[in-house]
């Protein structure tokens, strides 16, 4: 059986966003950037049918989420056409999220669709090696497999070096490509709030000063002497 002329994407979002932030912001957690995820699935669409010269069949979006339960991200993206949402678990450990089923999900995907043969192409965003399996196995089957890359901020690989060998086709999504959907959030203009007083200074700052002791205050540049603040206790 022959596979169908078509082009399924199956995007890594861990990868891809994680990626992106570190290009655009420094660093790879995804608070650092806003995504317009419409514009992003089109620009996805519409380089996947250049590259493969094939038309679209779908794009699988992978990503985690805590117990599973979609964000609003994910709900935006699975009402889009052509896209389905796969979603692993997200667990914290250590100060840090981490993906769990993630690569499993997009792994046992890529070996099914390859031996339904139902695309001729198929799409890999990621960077992670334990789709090497997967990937060896669409070769297999007859799939041509393409290998898409962020572009790495330190113009390094971020992407396994097995999985780039293995590839029939690799591109690199560059900057300019990544910044017509996604942005880095300004954050120069953020101050954090300052630290609150505590509760005998509050107490201090709140208490009303009788007009004749103003001046003495301001000698003493503070509590007149003797004056008595309620919740500040009175040595002696």
């Amino acid at each position: 059986m022959e596979s169908v002329d078509r082009c399924v994407v199956l995007v890594d979002a861990g990868y891809l966003l994680g990626a992106a932030a570190s290009l655009l912001a420094g660093e790879p957690s995804r608070s650092r950037i806003t995504v317009d995820h419409a514009a992003l699935i089109q620009g996805l669409r519409e380089r996947a049918e250049a590259d493969t010269a094939q038309p679209l069949l779908r794009i699988y979006w992978f990503d985690g989420a805590p117990d599973r339960v979609p964000q609003p991200e994910h709900r935006r993206l699975r009402v889009m056409p052509r896209v389905t949402v796969r979603l692993g678990a997200l667990t914290r450990s250590d100060g840090r999220w981490a993906q769990k089923g993630v690569d499993a999900a997009m792994h046992a995907e890529l070996t099914e669709l390859a031996r339904n043969r139902a695309c001729s192409d198929v799409v890999l965003v990621t960077g992670d090696g334990d789709l090497l399996p997967g990937l060896m196995s669409a070769k297999e089957h007859g799939v041509a497999v393409h290998l898409w890359a962020v572009q790495a901020a330190d113009g390094d690989y971020n992407q396994s070096e097995d999985l780039v060998a293995e590839a029939d086709e690799r591109r690199v999504l560059d900057r300019a490509w990544i910044t017509r959907a996604v942005r880095a959030k300004d954050l120069t203009g953020l101050c954090p709030p300052p630290p609150a007083p505590r509760p005998e200074i509050a107490a201090i700052l709140s208490a009303p000063l009788p007009e004749a002791a103003l001046a003495e205050a301001a000698r003493n540049g503070g509590v007149p002497v003797g004056q008595v603040v309620p919740g500040v206790p009175v040595p002696g």
